[in-house]
This record gives C-alpha cells, sequence and structure tokens, in this order.
C-alpha cells in the first residue's frame, strides 16, 4: 500500500516541474535555448517556444525566433517545443479570449504530439479545413491565450485511487493579428464612376473597440508600383469595411488585388508563395483566394460585345439562418437568376445541401436557395453562387452567425 500511495503522489506532484542541472545540459546540446520572452509554465523553467522559424506574409510583424509572439499570422501549421513540462500529454490544446472577457472565441486542438526525449516534446497547431493558410480560426484575432496541456491516468497496480485527469496551464501569447480580408463585394464593376466596395474579413477592430486599420488601397496585379488609396473608409464592424474608391476610367481592363493595413500589418494576399513555404500552403488569403477588383471596359450603355447580360448573373439580396428542432442549422438566400446546376460558397466553404427554390415566373431560374450542412464553417462571410456557365454572382456578405 505504500509503495501504491507514493507512486500516486509522485503522479501528482510531477504536473509541472523545474529543469534539472543535468536537464539543462540535455537541452543546451539540443540546442533550445531558454530566452526571456518564451512562455514559461508556472514559476518554474519550464517553457513553450516556437520549434523552428515560422513565415508570414510581407508587410506583417516578423516572428522571433524561439518566441511565440506573432505566430497568430504565421502561413499555414506551427510547431511548438514544450521544454521540461515534467509529464507526457495525450492532448493539448489552445482557448482563444481575444477581449479577454472570460468567453473562449476559439478552441483550437493541436496534432502529432511527438516525444523526442525526457525534456522535450513537439506539438503542432494545424492548419484548418476551411482556411488552409493558418492554423487560427478568424474568430480568433490574437493576443494572450490560454494553453492546456493534460493527459488521463488510468486505475492500476500502482494507481488504486481509480482514474485521474493531469492538466498544466498556461498562458501563451500569440502577438495580435493582422487584418484579414476574406472576399469583396462587388468584385468588378464601372471603374469611370467612383463606387463603394464592401470589404468582408475578420479583426478590423482591435479587443478594446480601437482600429485595426488605418488605411484600405488597391495595388494593380501587373504593376505593383500603381497604387490607388481609397478615398476614404468606414469600419462598420470587426467583419466589415464599406470603402469608397475612385479608380478612374484609365483602369478599364485592369484587376487590381485589395488590401487593408493597421498598426499590427497589412492583410494577407499572396500571388506568390514565400521562400521555405510548403507546396501545400495556399496563396492568396488565409481561405486560399486572391482577393481582386476587376474595371470593366465598359462606362455606359448597357453590356457591350462578350460581356455577361444582367438576367444570367446571380444577384443577392438578404441571407438568414434558421435551426430547427434538433439544432441543424439551415441558411436561407434570397435574390435572382439562381440557375440549375450553379455552385454555393458561404465564406469560402461549400455546404453538402444546397436546393434552389421559388421559380421565377418566365424564366428559367430561382430567387431563393435553402443551404444546410457546413453552413456554420463560413458564417459571417461572404456569398458567392456561381451558375453552371461559369458567370459568378457579386460577393454578398452574411453577417448571420451560428451559435455554437
Amino acid at each position: 500500500m505504500k509503495r501504491r500511495f507514493s507512486s500516486f503522489a509522485l503522479l501528482l506532484g510531477i504536473a509541472v516541474t523545474a529543469l534539472s542541472g543535468q536537464q539543462q545540459t540535455q537541452a543546451a546540446n539540443r540546442k533550445i535555448e531558454l530566452p526571456a520572452n518564451a512562455v514559461r509554465i508556472g514559476a518554474t523553467q519550464s517553457l513553450i517556444v516556437l520549434a523552428e522559424p515560422v513565415t508570414v506574409a510581407p508587410q506583417q510583424p516578423i516572428v522571433e525566433p524561439r518566441s511565440t509572439v506573432g505566430i497568430i499570422n504565421a502561413l499555414c501549421d506551427v510547431t511548438l517545443d514544450f521544454v521540461g513540462c515534467g509529464f507526457t500529454p495525450t492532448k493539448i490544446t489552445i482557448a482563444c479570449d481575444t477581449n479577454g472577457d472570460g468567453v473562449v472565441e476559439a478552441t483550437i486542438l493541436l496534432k502529432n504530439i511527438t516525444i523526442v526525449n525526457q525534456l522535450l516534446l513537439q506539438a503542432t497547431i494545424p492548419a484548418l479545413e476551411n482556411l488552409p493558410g493558418s492554423a487560427f480560426p478568424l474568430t480568433c484575432c490574437g493576443g494572450l491565450a490560454t494553453i492546456t496541456l493534460s493527459r488521463t491516468i488510468t486505475a492500476g497496480d500502482d494507481n488504486i485511487f481509480g482514474p485521474f485527469t493531469q492538466t498544466v496551464t498556461c498562458p501563451i501569447d500569440l502577438g495580435l493579428r493582422a487584418p484579414v480580408v476574406v472576399s469583396l463585394g462587388p468584385v468588378s464593376g464601372d471603374c469611370a464612376v467612383p463606387m463603394n466596395i464592401l470589404i468582408p474579413g475578420a479583426c478590423f477592430l482591435l479587443a478594446d473597440g480601437k482600429p485595426n486599420v488605418t488605411s484600405v488601397f488597391a495595388v494593380e496585379r501587373t504593376n505593383v508600383s500603381h497604387v490607388i488609396q481609397a478615398k476614404n473608409f468606414l469600419i462598420i464592424s470587426t467583419n466589415l469595411i464599406d470603402a469608397f474608391f475612385d479608380f478612374g476610367a484609365a483602369s478599364a481592363g485592369k484587376s487590381f488585388l485589395i488590401f487593408v493595413s493597421g498598426p499590427n500589418g497589412t492583410s494577407r494576399n499572396l500571388t506568390l508563395r514565400p521562400q521555405g513555404v510548403p507546396a501545400t500552403c495556399p496563396i492568396g488569403n488565409e481561405q486560399g483566394v486572391v482577393v481582386a477588383f476587376t474595371c470593366t471596359t465598359v462606362s455606359s450603355g448597357g453590356p457591350g460585345p462578350g460581356q455577361t447580360p444582367p438576367d444570367s448573373v446571380a444577384l443577392m439580396s438578404s441571407c438568414s439562418l434558421e435551426r430547427d428542432s434538433t439544432g441543424a442549422y439551415s441558411l436561407t438566400i434570397t435574390g435572382k437568376n439562381f440557375r440549375d446546376g450553379g455552385t454555393l460558397t458561404v465564406g469560402g466553404v461549400r455546404p453538402k445541401k444546397v436546393k434552389l427554390k421559388d421559380t421565377e415566373s418566365g424564366l428559367n431560374s430561382f430567387s431563393r436557395i435553402v443551404a444546410k450542412k457546413k453552413v456554420c464553417n463560413g458564417l459571417p462571410g461572404a456569398i458567392i453562387y456561381t451558375n453552371a456557365d461559369g458567370i459568378a454572382s457579386a460577393a454578398f456578405f452574411c453577417a448571420a452567425q451560428c451559435l455554437d
């Protein structure tokens, strides 16, 4: 009985442990530095640092070696070193509470927990399925988060007290996220006439309500020295900006990449993959979409030769989110010119079930779409319907959000 009790006490006592002199020597041999800005577990010398340098998009803050500050902007996966944690976890999670109100906006499960030696283990924050360019959901705008390591101890000969869960929890500084641009509405127009462009995205406001965006601008895709600043813009919410552009008639036929910028960097809109980034990591924004506005070539008099006639382009006017008695969500989109065989995306995600309803009189089209399954993955976000002929609608931003 004495041996069993001692074993149980030992299990409880190793939740947090300091590095011994021998362990520090092992760490040095493996080139595990112990920097002042690393995340430390409790008052011990156990810590969490980057396993390797991470890459961010141009005009975003560089992540210092062996630090975690700024990994919120990392391209794709992020691998962390856990040094001297005292036990081997079977589960590691990060809880993101950007505004510090005690309500977690996102919980992230790490993968590939690997034991390197008795001192060092590694785990990876994986890129998301619906956000393949980032390991952090758009609801997480960075700041201090909580990382939890845990394992379950089962009953056995050396533990007569029954199963229990052992955990270590500590803060980790992700850094503040650069603003994220998801899409545009509209995506093309007559640039001879000044226009408003809606820009859906994320993290346009900081946790204290201050702007995370101080400029909105367009860069010509084939001439990066040609930059057009928005005449003015309004941050409607942390997920939406209304920008007023005057591209000018000389921009007819040109395409422009759209960016927003602020104190924590410029939005991602890659046209080339940075050196050293895996080929599986997409270009464009965090969703893998290049966000661009195209100036049409006709300024008046309706569509010209080769242009899309209005009745072949899907138009959206409203969206609504409903939940049935089983808890399942469905998204209803109203508008016109929805044709059979088209493709619907909600925040870059394709719902599993899409039905067209309400046939328009005298036309081979519909005025309502009902989408189910996976709609929550892209909300709030931009809705685009592409008819079977390949002609896509202008992006329509839907602010609806699922509760869980």
